[in-house]
């Protein structure tokens, strides 16, 4: 009766396990993808590596310097400040820097905001970017500009789906592994499997950190700023890198205790089932 109790409770346990795994799974992609791909306030801390791409850096300089020369230019016509060339390399050198690409943190988070769905307004950039991104005071005379950045649908939904599913996923985690850990007989199953989950993740991590914002996501649409998912990834690779070192490392050392668990089982059974013939034989 205890052996069929043990097979319920483990098969049990086995399958509250891959509905935790599941769980996780889910969890760590929404984290990922919301770190890379759905939180512009991250692309505005990162607003150098996004530049650092040259083509949404090419777009966001040829407006600027399009606008600045094509609107100050005729004012000043012996001006050489205001040559479209001359302009497009102040932009070009304002952006490439740390402390220049800061002052255009803000164009860059908007445009993303714009991009996922959080911002329905239109993209502006302001006199005062102007100034900052020309390093030329009169650009502050100048209208607002547009950025043209369209809404993609369904980033916007990845993203609405992802806000309310991870909280969700997480807590089931939670749960459920504790429900596992319950439920489970065996101590050295529980190892492997939690062994094998975290190698789970570690696969996961690398799909949803870095291969589907870098390699899927900018060609859900035909803007140039659907790349800042790339440029984040890239941006990260040092967090993923230890993170997949934890995890791999993690799961290695459950799966080696597992192993030496059960030698040290295997060699204590033998001694046991030897007493326990000699002393049938004896009483017999």
């Amino acid at each position: 009766m205890s052996g069929k109790t043990g097979r319920v409770r483990r098969t049990f346990a086995g399958l509250i396990f891959g509905l935790a795994y599941a769980c996780a799974g889910l969890t760590i992609a929404g984290f990922l993808l919301q770190r890379t791909a759905f939180d512009p306030s991250v692309t505005a801390d990162s607003s150098h590596a996004v530049l650092s791409d040259p083509v949404i850096r090419g777009e966001v300089v040829t407006l600027i310097a399009d606008a600045v020369a094509g609107q100050l230019g005729p004012l000043a016509p012996n001006d050489p400040n205001f040559t479209q060339a001359n302009v497009r390399a102040r932009v070009e050198q304002v952006a490439t820097t740390h402390a220049g690409s800061k002052l255009l943190a803000d164009v860059v988070h908007d445009a993303h905001a714009r991009l996922i769905g959080v911002q329905r307004a239109p993209v502006q950039i302001t006199p005062q970017q102007m100034v900052d991104a020309t390093q030329m005071q009169a650009a502050a005379a100048l209208p607002a500009i547009t950025l043209d950045v369209p809404r993609i649908g369904l980033l916007d939904t990845i993203r609405n789906v992802l806000h309310w599913l991870m909280p969700i996923a997480a807590l089931a985690t939670l749960s459920l592994v504790a429900i596992g850990l319950a439920a489970h007989p065996e101590r050295t199953a529980v190892f492997r499997s939690l062994g094998l989950g975290l190698l789970l993740l570690a696969v996961l991590v690398a799909l949803f950190g870095y291969v589907v914002p870098k390699y899927a996501l900018p060609h859900i649409g035909s803007s140039v700023w659907t790349r800042v998912p790339a440029a984040l990834a890239n941006d990260s690779v040092t967090l993923l890198v230890g993170l997949e070192m934890l995890l791999v490392g993690g799961g290695l050392a459950l799966l080696a205790s597992t192993g030496m668990i059960r030698r040290k089982q295997r060699w204590s059974t033998p001694v046991s089932t030897y007493r326990y013939q000699e002393e049938r034989r004896w009483s017999g």
